[in-house]
């Protein structure tokens, strides 16, 4: 769970930079000069879906993930990695062999859906998950899936 915290937070970071004020001489007033962010759905979507999962709400929060990724928007990427580390944390927890080969399957396919999408995306944040989290995340879950299968 902490691992996606820590993805989620410089991630949107990245998707909102802060804004620098200059104050206007003439009236005072504060002025924007840098642009604003608008958050578009499957993002607002993704971020509701962390806070479930914080709260241990998971079957609400794959709900939230699944409407996030059926929009097809740009933060798509990142809410298939952010499912895939719900799934592999789910599995982490499991004490059931089937749940746990079954959480363990999807997490590696939404990674590596996170992981394509990236890597044809334009957008060079997109392309960076593939070289940080991601790549790390669909290892390790491909480890305990082959530890839990040839036991």
């Amino acid at each position: 769970m902490r691992k996606a915290y820590l993805f989620i937070c410089p991630v949107l970071l990245l998707f909102c930079p802060p804004t620098f004020a200059q104050e206007n001489s003439r009236s005072g007033s504060v002025k924007q000069d840098s642009p604003r962010v608008i958050q578009t759905e499957d993002m607002k979507l993704a971020m509701k879906a962390h806070e479930l999962e914080a709260g241990g709400k998971y079957d609400e929060a794959l709900k939230l993930y699944g409407q996030a990724i059926a929009l097809n928007g740009r933060f798509t990427p990142f809410v298939y990695h952010n499912r895939g580390m719900l799934y592999l944390h789910q599995a982490k927890a499991s004490q059931d062999p089937q749940s746990r080969i079954a959480d363990l399957q999807r997490a590696i396919a939404d990674f590596q859906t996170s992981i394509r999408l990236g890597a044809a995306s334009k957008e060079e944040l997109n392309r960076g998950l593939e070289r940080v989290a991601t790549r790390a995340n669909l290892d390790e879950a491909t480890k305990l899936l082959d530890e839990a299968t040839h036991r």
